[in-house]
């Protein structure tokens, strides 16, 4: 009985650890234009939809972060210039640490 509790056991921390995770914790910094605000992640920059949660921070400052990649942004509005700013995704920003 002792060894099937301790397999069973085995087994669903096992099976637990192995779930995904839902957010990626990342270190990123601040970027703010007149297109939006984004997040530097190892070279790469992210459009956050819910720029308010970083409305306090400036460009250049260095957060840890919790995001989710979303496939597309409702509050995404049309830039106050013309700059071309390329981006690799859209992301949404659940926590900052």
């Amino acid at each position: 009985m002792r060894k099937l509790f301790f397999l069973f056991l085995t087994s669903s921390i096992i099976f637990l650890s192995s779930c995904s995770k839902d957010f990626l914790q990342v270190n990123a910094v601040v970027e703010k234009n007149c297109t939006g605000s984004y997040l530097k992640i190892e070279n790469k920059y992210y459009y956050v939809c819910n720029q308010s949660i970083i409305s306090s921070y400036t460009s250049g400052q260095a957060i840890s972060v919790s995001y989710e990649v979303l496939e597309g942004c409702a509050g995404m509005t049309t830039p106050d210039c013309y700059l071309n700013f390329n981006y690799e995704s859209i992301i949404e920003i659940k926590e900052i640490i």
